[in-house]
């Protein structure tokens, strides 16, 4: 990784491996998710003992289809869900004392998790602490009461307004939180209060989405029978155009369409997702990249601890793969490097004429390698990713 004026620009990384463990059981699952989860209650899952075994029984199954990525060193981990906060400290533990006893380790890896509001404590993060878990991201998604209850989340009123004093004194240094525009009546206004909060105090990470409407989440199926109302499309136009030069102004940088930091605190693992690397994905519904091929487990718990780790995987095209991911950057990324490691000549060559195309609209900068997209870019980036796709 390489800086300059104190902005990543990223690069071509061909010998780390990133794995990611998803956890499916929450308090409640939420209208608007299309991962896999199950809503459990308060209550520890039943299974989770079970579970854990099964993650590492997956992950050895994996190293024996493809025995190459033990010559990988693992820089990212990644505790996804589902809620893994709800899981206890001490299967991550067990689970990352497994990791390391298989695998190499970077020098300095940065080690995720997930959390809910719910769960969030001063005493959970020193404890996620102690077990070397150094990233912790909060799914936030809004702090209005009418807004939570249209979502569908469960929350608790005194650990949202907690948050903020907790996150600034946490022992962990990289933290982060998910907030979430365009939910219906939720205001503008209440949205940028609620960033507002988070920007003043100086959280290193903010991932800033859009609700969006996914097919087979309750949530389209209430639109559907008039019982909700869709996305605020044209709120949400009008803030995403806005939301760039207001988190400038904080000092965060731009890195993903939906992505900011501070200099030096990006998720790397998610990187990962958008620089076309290799990720294990390991647990029920989880999805994996590794030596050119894709593969999904099943988004059923009790089957994924039944069934035979699957040996179906499915070969990549990386002409396709790399215009819907590491377009989505607007951090400047060395675009030349990119399309001579994985690409073919005959898409080599579409590739770079569609970029020139894009600079002489005004649409992108490109400088000794690197690209980089204007801010006029982010409106037309669907139809642009298309066009270099298809």
């Amino acid at each position: 990784m390489e800086l300059l004026n104190k902005e990543s620009i990223w690069q071509v990384r061909n010998s780390y491996l990133g794995v990611y463990v998803h956890f499916p059981y929450c308090f409640k699952k939420c209208d608007y998710c299309d991962f896999y989860s199950e809503g459990i209650g308060a209550a520890s899952a039943n299974d989770e003992k079970s579970l854990f075994q099964s993650y590492k029984k997956e992950i050895l199954d994996r190293v024996n289809h493809f025995p190459e990525i033990k010559n990988r060193s693992i820089d990212t981990v990644f505790f996804g869900g589902g809620t893994p906060s709800k899981a206890s400290a001490k299967h991550w533990k067990e689970l990352l004392d497994f990791l390391r006893s298989e695998f190499s380790f970077s020098d300095n890896p940065e080690i995720s998790i997930e959390v809910n509001p719910e769960d969030l404590s001063s005493d959970l993060l020193f404890e996620y602490d102690s077990i070397g878990i150094n990233r912790v991201n909060v799914g936030v998604q809004t702090l209005e009461k009418k807004g939570l209850e249209f979502l569908g989340r469960h929350y608790d009123a005194d650990r949202y307004h907690a948050l903020v004093e907790v996150l600034t004194k946490s022992p962990i240094e990289r933290v982060g939180i998910d907030l979430m525009y365009g939910i219906p009546g939720v205001s503008k206004d209440s949205f940028l209060s609620d960033l507002s909060l988070f920007l003043k105090a100086g959280l290193p990470h903010l991932s800033l989405y859009s609700l969006t409407l996914e097919k087979g989440t309750k949530y389209s199926r209430d639109v559907i029978d008039h019982k909700k109302t869709e996305p605020e499309e044209n709120l949400q136009s009008e803030i995403l155009i806005q939301l760039p030069e207001i988190l400038k102004k904080y000092g965060y940088n731009w890195y993903e369409v939906s992505n900011y930091a501070k200099p030096g605190f990006e998720s790397l693992h998610n990187l990962k997702y958008w620089t076309y690397e290799p990720y294990l994905g390991i647990g029920p519904g989880a999805h994996g990249m590794i030596a050119g091929h894709r593969y999904g487990n099943p988004r059923n718990s009790g089957l994924y601890q039944k069934k035979e780790t699957s040996t179906k995987y499915e070969t990549i095209d990386p002409s396709t793969e790399l215009s819907l991911t590491l377009f989505r950057l607007f951090s400047p990324f060395r675009y030349l490097d990119f399309i001579e490691t994985y690409l073919d000549t005959k898409s080599k060559s579409k590739y770079l004429k569609t970029i020139e195309g894009w600079e002489k609209k005004g649409l992108c900068r490109l400088e000794d390698g690197v690209f980089q997209w204007n801010p006029s870019a982010l409106l037309l980036l669907d139809d642009l990713i298309l066009e270099i796709s298809l």
